[in-house]
């Protein structure tokens, strides 16, 4: 039985698919052409009529059931009609889904990578680079701040202090810190009825102001100090607190509130002595007089502490905290006699008041070591007083100079017994002129007729004219040896600042005048030290003492070194200087003599008075210093005091003006020491013949 047609498999069906599968899809020549034909066919009227509807035939087409005839060519089957193409699915907007296991492999491993470093440079600080931070750490918390030496004492010869540094603070505030203080209960309580008390800064200013003396708001601002909108870690607030001050605002427990400590130079004897001792400046270093000069012994050696310091700037409690401590500055004690100077100041300021004079100069030297117990002028200004200028803080006793004038006739008469080209008596027609052979006209000061005079007697009358005619009689080069011998033209040695060496040219350089000029202390010029010295080298027995101020210095453990002081330098013989000292009781002893005013009741005096041209305020000699300076006991020389008055409103004599300052100051000084009275009366030379 023969299979229905529906059931044959279909020649084109399976002809096609394996014809299709074996030309890759491509369409054979048959099948173009049976296509071909098929289109024809519908175009020629083998459409379907209107109405009904085509229908496909149910009976497949048997491929291949009429053979091809010999010699012809078989027809290919032909292929469906392409079924029309699909439009391409567009892209979808979710990526599709990736391997999660695969990336969270990645992280892991970078996880691990990163947890690796950080291990291996955790192991690298800890055990290697660890100790060097840790140190860099450390050292950039540390503060090191400088502990301020306590400066030496100077004290008098008997030891009373002249100068010395008393503890001072500065106040400091960390406003950082400040602002978070909180005051305690007992604080408001106690300034509740004043108002409210705040915080911070507010209530520290409020605090603190009425101890320091200042007002609130001013010093609230203060407090809130910035910079760059940041508060401040450091602000001075005062400075030179006394030591209780500082404790009371210690008590108040302000955060952000410390003390740095410092000190304050006080001289205890105000004025006395204030021209030699002189001062300090801002920073405790000395800027003038003994304070400047012996600035090395009395400064010390600051010491340090250093500690740890937080962020805020406050001290870390348990951190480092070193302490070297400060080494004080040395005492030094000095020659100079309290009670004498301040006696001496006083008889300079009177001196001055009393005669009008510009000023007066006191100074009182032992004859034996050189030892300058007092060293005064008129209108010394007190140390203590920061406001007196520069200019008025000096020495005129060293700063000053002036012609000797006759107090420097006693060289000359040195020069001429030492070489034995006169004696105290020798004898002299002496007139008020005389002239040299030069053609230089010198007179006395007052006119007299021809006297008769002994050497000693021309010293006791001061007479110029007779001084050139006998001291005419020594070389120019003499007379300049003599004078550098005694100690003019250069430095006293007392280590003084700004102390002058006078002036003295050497001989070649004096003109026809001078070189007579300087036999009676003209041509010249000295400071009073100098003119001292010349009087206590005769005093001495002819040895120049060693002119010192500082008597000693006292190391901070208490070793004493004393000044050495040389034995001196002999000037003239014993003989000479005995001489000279008869010849100067008589200026002071007889009658004729002019410094009869400066005798001391139960001393015998030797001295000399002088008046002598000084340099004005325009440079040139139009002033005057009036002066006297001699010693005593005569008998047994200790003191020598010099007295010099300028420009003298009174008298310009130093027999009216200088010898009853001298006097005073002679008495005063000889009774402070205890030096026993003169056991005999003076014995001068016979001034005439």
């Amino acid at each position: 039985m023969s299979p229905r047609p529906s059931e044959r498999p279909s020649a084109r069906t399976a002809s096609g698919a394996t014809t299709g599968r074996a030309t890759s899809g491509r369409p054979t020549a048959s099948t173009r052409a049976g296509s071909t034909t098929h289109r024809a066919r519908t175009a020629s009227g083998g459409l379907p009529t209107k109405g009904k509807t085509p229908t496909k035939s149910k009976t497949p087409t048997k491929s291949n059931a009429n053979p091809p005839r010999p010699g012809t060519r078989a027809a290919a089957p032909r292929r469906p009609a392409p079924a029309a193409r699909r439009p391409a699915p567009r892209p979808s907007r979710f990526r599709k889904a990736g391997r999660p296991e695969k990336r969270l492999r990645w992280v892991a491993a970078l996880v691990a990578l990163v947890l690796v470093a950080f291990v291996v440079r955790l192991a690298f600080v800890q055990l290697y680079d660890g100790p060097a931070l840790a140190a860099r750490g450390h050292d950039a918390r540390l503060v090191t701040t400088e502990q301020p030496a306590t400066r030496g004492q100077i004290t008098d010869t008997n030891g009373v202090v002249l100068a010395t540094s008393q503890t001072r603070y500065t106040l400091i505030a960390n406003p950082k810190n400040v602002a978070t203080f909180v005051p305690t209960d007992a604080q408001d309580a106690a300034y509740e009825g004043s108002g409210e008390l705040g915080t911070g800064a507010v209530a520290a200013a409020k605090l603190i102001a009425p101890l320091i003396h200042q007002d609130a708001s001013t010093l609230g601002a203060a407090l809130n100090a910035s910079s760059k909108g940041a508060l401040l870690q450091y602000k001075v607030l005062a400075k030179d607190l006394l030591p209780e001050t500082w404790r009371a605002i210690d008590a108040l427990g302000i955060t952000g509130i410390s003390s740095e400590q410092t000190s304050e130079r006080v001289y205890p004897a105000g004025a006395t002595g204030g021209n030699l001792l002189g001062y300090v400046d801002a920073s405790q270093q000395g800027a003038g007089g003994l304070e400047k000069v012996l600035d090395d012994e009395l400064s010390g050696t600051p010491g340090q502490e250093t500690y740890e310091r937080g962020v805020n700037g406050q001290r870390i409690p348990t951190g480092t905290d070193q302490d070297k401590a400060a080494v004080p500055g040395s005492d030094v004690a000095l020659t100079i006699d309290q009670d004498i100077q301040w006696y001496a100041q006083d008889a300079a300021d009177k001196a001055k008041k009393d005669t009008g004079a510009t000023w007066a100069v006191v100074v009182v030297q032992d004859v034996k070591t050189g030892a300058v117990y007092a060293l005064a002028n008129s209108g010394t200004a007190d140390p203590n007083d920061s406001s007196v200028p520069v200019s008025e803080r000096g020495s005129v006793a060293v700063e000053g100079t002036f012609e000797p004038g006759s107090t420097g006739k006693i060289i000359t008469m040195a020069g001429l017994l030492e070489s034995g080209l006169a004696k105290p008596t020798s004898q002299y027609k002496v007139g008020y002129t005389y002239e040299t052979p030069n053609g230089q006209v010198f007179h006395d000061s007052h006119e007299h007729g021809l006297e008769k005079l002994t050497l000693a007697g021309i010293l006791a009358e001061s007479s110029n004219s007779g001084t050139v005619q006998v001291g005419s009689k020594m070389t120019a080069q003499t007379q300049y040896d003599n004078m550098r011998a005694f100690g003019l033209g250069q430095h006293t040695g007392a280590g003084l600042p700004g102390e002058s060496t006078g002036i003295l040219r050497q001989p070649q350089d004096w003109d026809g005048r001078t070189r007579y000029a300087v036999l009676f202390g003209q041509g010249v010029s000295v400071n009073a030290l100098q003119v001292a010295g010349v009087y206590s080298t005769i005093a001495n027995g002819g040895v120049r003492p060693s002119t010192h101020v500082v008597k000693s210095v006292t190391a901070a453990d208490g070793t004493t070194t004393p000044t050495a002081v040389g034995s001196g330098k002999r000037v003239v013989s014993k003989k000479t200087a005995a001489q000279l000292t008869r010849m100067l009781e008589g200026v002071v002893k007889d009658d004729g003599g002019t410094g009869a005013k400066a005798t001391v009741p139960g001393y015998q005096v030797a001295g000399k008075t002088g008046t002598a041209e000084a340099a004005g305020s325009g440079g040139g000699l139009t002033s005057i210093v009036a002066s006297f300076v001699g010693f005593a006991p005569a008998d047994n020389p200790r003191l020598t005091v010099g007295v010099f008055v300028k420009d003298p409103k009174t008298s310009i004599f130093g027999g009216e003006t200088a010898a009853p300052v001298f006097s005073k100051v002679m008495g005063f000084a000889l009774h402070d020491l205890g030096v026993a009275p003169s056991s005999g009366s003076a014995k001068p030379y016979k001034p005439t013949w």
